[in-house]
């Protein structure tokens, strides 16, 4: 059997060594750790890119070096789709900036997921998610204009759309279909999330209709940071 090769054992290392570091404090420099570890910079260098590609810590350009926290984010049919519930049920309190709705045509595609006629309206929302001050994920949802009036006065800046479909429209919002998959995210998504290149990130798609009526009420894709959330679906019960 081959020998570990030293990058990975050092990775395991420093992983154990700075196992209660804060996640918001930084890890010691390559120079500091090359010395504290007796090996030069490429090898430390190899061990934090492996730690990285496990998602196990997190480089910031001009900030350092971070240990991650992972939360589940949870999707089943008995779990509200609500990004701001999921994540405080995982344990975490999100904030979340809502850019202005803004209304225009439907293309094809919406109007087939959305089952809209040839000439619907629809209403765009794009969101930003943070926790700790850090920016997770990003989200754009697309809304029948008709069933959402005046979605722009509704929404606040950190308003949760889910609490608002509730609070403001009546809706009970309700998981129609959810797709997940890695995917390498547009420049935009990968320059407001803070990511050195496009390294894929988990993309999530899906459609929330109301409960009671059956409505098509958003069709939402959303990309989440895999440093920072395992993405579990449940199917059935067990």
């Amino acid at each position: 059997m081959q020998a570990e090769a030293t990058y990975l054992k050092l990775s395991q290392q420093i992983l154990d060594q700075y196992a209660d570091v804060p996640p918001q404090r930084p890890l010691p420099s390559e120079h500091v750790l090359g010395a504290q570890f007796g090996v030069n910079r490429q090898t430390i260098r190899a061990a934090l890119e492996e730690l990285e590609r496990r998602w196990l810590i997190r480089r910031v350009k001009g900030s350092g070096t971070f240990r991650t926290r992972r939360y589940e984010y949870r999707i089943g049919p008995d779990i509200a789709p609500s990004f701001t519930r999921t994540v405080r049920a995982a344990g975490a309190e999100p904030r979340t900036e809502n850019g202005k709705p803004m209304t225009r045509p439907a293309n094809a595609t919406e109007r087939e997921i959305l089952g809209l006629a040839a000439s619907a309206q629809v209403a765009v929302l794009e969101r930003v998610r943070f926790i700790d001050g850090a920016p997770v994920s990003t989200a754009t949802s697309v809304l029948p204009a008709a069933r959402v009036p005046r979605l722009a006065a509704a929404m606040a800046s950190d308003d949760s759309l889910d609490a608002v479909l509730r609070r403001v429209y009546g809706y009970t919002p309700v998981r129609q279909w959810s797709q997940s998959r890695l995917a390498s995210p547009p420049p935009e998504v990968a320059e407001v999330l803070g990511l050195r290149g496009r390294p894929p990130q988990i993309l999530l798609r899906g459609l929330v209709s109301c409960g009671e009526s059956g409505q098509k009420l958003e069709y939402v894709e959303s990309y989440l940071r895999p440093d920072v959330f395992d993405v579990v679906t449940e199917v059935g019960k067990w």
